[in-house]
């Protein structure tokens, strides 16, 4: 995915009514954040659970007009709310998808997470022997999720370094995901939105879009020496449209706009499956993790 529109820069519509002040946060398990205030607006990116939603204005018709961490666009003012506070202890939910439970023994759902998002654990209230942790949602809910699907870290440190192995068995546990154009999740994912949760669950902070990343990140990496969890980038027209991770300096792990998802696609002319056009339109590599040491290719 490449910008479609610049970041913090989407369009002021006429029905807005008022300014709106106080900081929000994404109140449903994936929020879809649209260029202009309706549901058949372009999907511009999305937001998980719990992301910090800084709000600018809203509309009488419940839109409310947010900047997020770096994109801006237009969410259901129903999926906002006041954050929670903040906890010694979340809860990373690492299961691609994972429902959350009404209480500590009930089947009953009230919504589902998907990877990387944070849950502040409470304090009180735990029931360690029912397999589940007690956690604090927005505005004021409270929910279960089983301990199975997340692991409990430190709330200063949710994402400790892993590096290119982590980045690698995320991407690996997407394969066969639809792609979403400004897709972030197992409901269905981008290029770059894939890119950057594979960084996030490995311990990096990139930005949301290819040519976001394919600018910001410093460490350039020579074609021949593509290794595992680097980015690698494509271009046409002269634009950055498309990103993957390297499995190795030919083989990557890609959400594909082809209509056949998250796959993953040799660059070796010699090899069957290989996609020529991605190979001619060949633009760079970045590396993540530049001081992380040297891993092997992909098992």
């Amino acid at each position: 995915m490449t910008s479609a529109i610049a970041p913090f820069h989407a369009a002021r519509s006429a029905s807005t009514i008022r300014r709106a002040q106080r900081a929000l946060v994404v109140t449903v398990g994936v929020a879809d954040i649209r260029h202009d205030p309706d549901d058949a607006s372009e999907l511009v990116t999305q937001a998980l659970l719990g992301a910090v939603a800084t709000p600018i204005e809203t509309t009488p018709t419940g839109w409310t007009r947010i900047r997020l961490v770096d994109y801006e666009g237009w969410a259901h003012s129903a999926e906002l709310a006041a954050p929670t506070r903040r906890a010694e202890q979340v809860a990373v939910v690492t299961a691609m998808r994972a429902p959350l439970y009404a209480s500590w023994r009930s089947a009953t759902t009230v919504d589902e997470v998907f990877a990387s998002s944070l849950l502040p654990i409470t304090p009180t209230g735990q029931r360690p022997a029912s397999g589940r942790l007690r956690v604090a949602l927005p505005g004021k809910r409270i929910a279960w999720i089983a301990a199975s699907d997340a692991e409990q870290r430190p709330g200063a440190e949710p994402f400790p370094v892993r590096g290119p192995e982590a980045m690698v068995a995320l991407g690996r546990s997407l394969l066969g995901v639809p792609y979403l154009w400004g897709g972030v999740s197992q409901r269905g994912i981008d290029c770059s939105g894939l890119a950057q949760l594979a960084s996030r669950v490995g311990g990096a902070t990139i930005l949301r879009d290819a040519d976001q990343q394919y600018e910001s990140l410093p460490y350039v990496v020579e074609r021949g020496s593509v290794r595992l969890g680097d980015l690698v980038f494509f271009a046409s027209h002269g634009a950055i449209t498309h990103v993957g991770i390297a499995l190795d300096n030919m083989t990557l792990l890609h959400a594909s706009g082809s209509g056949v998802g998250v796959v993953i696609t040799s660059l070796d002319p010699a090899e069957g499956d290989a996609s020529a056009s991605l190979a001619t339109r060949y633009a760079g590599a970045r590396r993540v993790f530049p001081d992380y040491p040297n891993v092997d290719a992909a098992q």
